[in-house]
């Protein structure tokens, strides 16, 4: 019987990037209802770290078996603590502080719509190591984000700026950690228990002990949603599927399936949230998918001309 911390046996190359595929459909949901869940706790009368508590305090201890059977000493400290930081505590700071200060739609674009633009930028700074496959589709994504961007000096809104800013700092977060997870080589739920435990001896103590914190009086169900999304799906389910899911896929092609969150997430946030959108936005997010899909059919097709 394997054991969590080894690396999955080898499978069949159709049926590895058919898992990979159904991982990733399961991250993009889990994504969309992040940002969905979490402007909707913040708006209400949750605090950013209300949320780091939840989501590491419960995914830490769901995680902490995993990592005490698997352990430390097939990585190195210095990549343990890279993977916490930008895969757990240095991704949720700035992805909650933006999250409270824009739109979901927003977050939704500068976010999880951005992830194949940064982790592109940071694989070619390493080195040069992006594979270059995709990239046809990332013009489309940073005209995108540039609409986001000009929909908030439109706005004169300062406090939207450190919110869209928060969530790039995030999406880079995000990527490098995609990158770690590919070059390190760990399982799945070995990734996802360093993850947690380790952001949760970082932050939860922090939090606790610092005087100035005030716990907000939310309603019962409001602190158990969050529990159970942030603590569960969130902090423990979403690392170890986005892990697997590059484990099949490598990061650059799981990053491209993650620009569908702002169309699923705009919805719900029509829905869910009744925000409206501006045609800007709207403009922004349209360039966005059009970027994936564009990525997406021209490795189709260079993959078709060199078989």
């Amino acid at each position: 019987m394997r054991s969590p911390g080894e690396a999955p046996p080898p499978a069949g190359p159709g049926r590895g990037v058919v898992a990979g595929f159904l991982y990733g459909a399961v991250s993009v949901a889990l994504f969309s209802g992040f940002t969905l869940v979490s402007r909707a706790g913040l708006t209400a009368s949750l605090k950013p770290w209300d949320l780091v508590v939840l989501r590491f305090g419960i995914g830490g201890l769901l995680l902490l078996p995993v990592l005490v059977r698997s352990g430390l000493p097939k990585i190195a400290l210095r990549d343990a603590v890279a993977l916490a930081f930008t895969g757990g505590l240095g991704f949720a700071a700035c992805a909650y502080a933006g999250f409270a200060l824009a739109p979901a739609s927003h977050g939704a674009v500068l976010l999880h719509g951005t992830l194949p633009l940064s982790t592109y930028l940071l694989a070619r700074a390493r080195r040069g190591g992006a594979s270059g496959q995709g990239i046809a589709g990332l013009p489309f994504i940073a005209l995108g984000v540039a609409a986001m961007a000009w929909e908030g000096i439109s706005r004169s809104a300062s406090s939207q700026w450190l919110g869209d800013a928060a969530l790039l700092l995030a999406s880079f977060s995000w990527s490098a950690y995609g990158l770690l997870v590919r070059r390190i080589g760990l399982a799945p739920a070995h990734c996802a228990s360093i993850v947690a435990v380790l952001s949760m001896g970082m932050s939860v103590p922090a939090v606790l002990l610092f005087a100035g914190v005030r716990y907000s009086a939310a309603a019962a169900h409001e602190w158990l949603l969050q529990a159970v999304f942030q603590g569960v799906l969130v902090g423990a389910v979403s690392i170890y599927v986005y892990s697997a899911a590059i484990s099949r896929l490598g990061p650059e092609r799981t990053a491209l399936l993650t620009a569908s969150v702002p169309c699923v997430t705009t919805l719900g946030a029509v829905v869910l949230l009744h925000e409206s959108p501006s045609a800007t936005v709207l403009g922004g997010i349209s360039l966005v998918t059009a970027g994936m899909l564009v990525s997406l059919l021209w490795r189709r097709t260079r993959g078709a001309s060199n078989a």
